[in-house]
């Protein structure tokens, strides 16, 4: 009798860790850590996670040739909220791309969102494929 006492336990032992492997938090994989353009960009570092679990989170990089961050911002939204993927802004800056010299500038601030850690998101273009050749200067 105590036995099966025990193994009705399982069940609540168990439900804490379907939730934290869930197939919602596999799909911000499927997110790609670095979209930018070509030539000079304005960037938002961006903390992404599936909505309810801000601790399973992945840091991702969005730059684009717009008036300001918040258009960045709008078309982050647009890309995620459909999945169930929250957004929260880390900061933003700017990037100078140039793919034909293999390298990037990354400076300045957000005054929507205020400034980037830069450093990091040096760390996540070296780590993205496309870049992992390229010479990544970073400017406070």
């Amino acid at each position: 009798m105590k036995m099966f006492k025990s193994l009705s336990l399982i069940p609540r032992i168990v439900s804490p860790f379907q939730k934290c492997y869930s197939t919602d938090l596999i799909s911000l994989v499927g997110v790609p850590r670095v979209k930018i353009t070509k030539g000079q960009n304005r960037y938002l570092l961006v903390n992404i996670h599936t909505h309810g679990f801000t601790k399973y989170g992945r840091v991702i990089v969005r730059g684009a040739d717009v008036d300001n961050h918040l258009a960045i911002f709008d078309s982050i939204l647009e890309e995620l909220e459909p999945e169930g993927i929250c957004a929260k802004i880390l900061g933003g800056g700017r990037i100078l791309n140039e793919p034909d010299n293999k390298k990037i500038k990354i400076y300045g601030t957000s005054r929507t969102f205020g400034g980037a850690d830069h450093t990091r998101t040096r760390n996540i273009l070296q780590a993205w494929t496309t870049y992992k050749d390229f010479k990544i200067t970073v400017k406070q």
